[in-house]
């Protein structure tokens, strides 16, 4: 009977072809690279995969870093243009090193390496996060509790594709939001009164989430456009006066302990021309 070859090289490597994804070119010192759309979809189902892994063994989905996503296109491109597969370039670079350049943050740095010959890139992409996960190193890695975002690129040579992921604990990175519960307006005896209420979310990362630390709110008029509400920042209501007609809107949005600004959210209420009568 013949004898199975090792997970992730059960291909045996045929003659290459000249085709390749090379780096773009870039600064001294920096590598950036340039994926097709169907390597981003590959990279996405990647990362869909890993997550469902995840999930399936009792941990949480990991976060997407573009930073990190760059770097890890690098090192498979690097492998396909100098025909290596291995963790250390010939010039001993390695993921740490090159995060640690670019000014990546970044405590722990775990990286998994794959590469497929004569498999389409939709199902070497579909088919890697299970061999990773039947690789016992490979799987420590994937299914780690200490990281919460991976960075995953593919690259091209002939029909052999190279795939990295790299795995880090990062700090939060992820902009909370802002989601208005209610705005609304009562009459009272100055004309009317405006009420918001809202919450922030910070989302969940498979571990370090900073938590929401304060909100910014601000009130267009006119002339003067856009100003900060004097308000407790800490605090998710606001009642304001405002004039018996016409138009108010807000905007709100949050800050997250780790300094993680997130969009506006804006909220809009239209007070009647005819207000009804205080008895």
């Amino acid at each position: 009977m013949r004898n199975p070859l090792p997970l992730l090289r059960f291909i045996v490597p045929a003659v290459l072809a000249a085709t390749i994804l090379f780096p773009a070119p870039a600064a001294a010192g920096v590598r950036t690279v340039d994926a097709t759309d169907k390597m981003r979809a590959a990279e996405a189902r990647l990362l869909k995969d890993i997550n469902r892994i995840r999930v399936r063994n009792g941990r949480k989905p990991l976060r997407l870093d573009k930073p990190t996503r760059a770097v890890a296109r690098a090192r498979s491109v690097d492998m396909a243009a100098k025909r290596y597969f291995a963790h250390v370039e010939p010039d001993g670079d390695e993921a740490d090193r090159i995060l640690d350049r670019r000014d990546i943050d970044a405590s722990e740095v775990t990286e998994n390496i794959g590469h497929t010959v004569g498999l389409t890139l939709r199902e070497g992409s579909t088919r890697m996060a299970n061999w990773w996960y039947h690789s016992p190193p490979h799987r420590v890695q994937m299914l780690a509790r200490d990281v919460n975002y991976v960075g995953i690129g593919v690259a091209r040579r002939g029909s052999r594709f190279t795939y990295t992921a790299i795995f880090t604990r990062s700090r939060d990175k992820t902009e909370p939001r802002v989601v208005i519960d209610q705005a609304t307006w009562r009459p009272d005896d100055d004309g009317t009164r405006l009420t918001v209420d809202w919450h922030g979310v910070d989302p969940k990362l498979a571990t370090g989430t900073a938590g929401i630390k304060r909100y910014e709110v601000e009130r267009f008029t006119l002339p003067g456009g856009w100003g900060d509400v004097d308000d407790d920042p800490q605090k998710s209501k606001l009642s304001l006066p405002t004039p018996g007609t016409g138009d108010e809107l807000l905007r709100i949005r949050a800050v997250d302990k780790a300094g993680n600004v997130g969009a506006w959210t804006y909220a809009h209420v239209d007070i009647p021309e005819h207000l009804p009568r205080q008895v």
